[in-house]
């Protein structure tokens, strides 16, 4: 529970930090008619909802299985984290959208003396933020505030982009380059859309693929299955095979197990409680069903389709 505790009082300490930025920047971004800052505050505002979310998300991990959900909430993590990657996609898509117009309609010119100082400022902030992040999410293997690390990333990079666009805009400002000063806002918050949108389309995709029950990473696959054998060697069994999914920070492992011979209950239930605490060590939000057989007739019958076809 320490874990739990843990997690949810760096997201509701990021809440607080991105909440403040958020408004900071949305009402600075309208003094200084800057929508790369506009981009940075209404990030950070959504982004700040969705860390509330994030936070009972990681409470329902925590709690035990009830009769709505006998299977527990491991689901929910990436269902959660699909709407969000969507959510801040189509954000972004629609402030692009916005500025790739206005550059069909002589661009617009910022207040650089109002946006240039909280644009570094939210810059320090949100670097310093990322990086704490980033380090707990390794530490507590939390798939949440890995999100939240990466979402930090994206808001640090987009107030570098908003930094960008005052300082570019101060120098031709100083250069009498007015006419170019226009066109450097909406220009640097396309560029900076065209690096972003790829990598939120990326979380998008992979989270979609764990919320469908797609397979983990090969890696893990390779260490399931090492796992496995190194029983089927130790018991002598025939072989074995391994099936697996992740969800979130949820791995689900289906184990069949072929026996040379039949073998007492007891002493298989002992095998059984043995490969549990193997997987267990390798990840403890492994759920698992380690299923013996000698016959495995019924194996090829075990879908729908497989009775349907005989």
């Amino acid at each position: 529970m320490r874990t739990k505790t843990r997690e949810i009082a760096i997201l509701r300490f990021t809440t607080f930090v991105c909440l403040f930025f958020g408004i900071l920047g949305v009402a600075a971004s309208q003094l200084a008619h800057s929508r790369s800052l506009l981009l940075d505050g209404l990030y950070s505002l959504i982004q700040s909802l969705f860390i509330l979310g994030s936070g009972r998300i990681v409470s329902l991990l925590f709690t035990s299985d009830d009769q709505r959900f006998p299977f527990g909430f491991a689901a929910f993590e990436p269902f959660f984290l699909v709407i969000r990657s969507l959510t801040l996609l189509i954000m972004v898509l629609s402030i692009g959208f916005s500025a790739f117009l206005s550059l069909f309609n002589g661009g617009y010119a910022i207040s650089v003396d109002i946006a240039l100082p909280i644009s570094v400022l939210s810059l320090l902030v949100c670097a310093v933020v990322y990086s704490i992040l980033k380090r707990e999410a390794t530490k507590l293997n939390s798939p949440v505030l890995r999100a939240e690390s990466k979402a930090w990333l994206l808001d640090t990079l987009l107030s570098f982009a908003s930094m960008s666009a005052m300082v570019i805009a101060q120098i031709a400002l100083r250069f009498s380059f007015s006419g170019l000063m226009r066109y450097i806002d909406p220009c640097l918050t396309l560029g900076f859309l065209i690096c972003v949108i790829p990598l939120l389309t990326k979380d998008l995709v992979q989270y979609s693929k764990e919320l469908l029950g797609a397979a983990p990473t090969s890696s893990t696959q390779t260490a399931l299955e090492k796992i496995a054998y190194r029983f089927v060697r130790k018991y002598d069994f025939l072989k074995a095979e391994v099936f697996a999914s992740k969800q979130g920070r949820s791995l689900n492992v289906l184990m069949y197990v072929f026996l040379k011979e039949e073998r007492p209950l007891l002493q298989l239930d002992a095998i059984r409680l043995e490969m549990l605490k193997a997987l267990y060590t390798y990840s403890n939000w492994c759920e698992a069903d380690i299923i013996f057989t000698l016959d495995d007739r019924w194996v090829d019958y075990n879908t729908l389709p497989s009775l349907q076809e005989a």
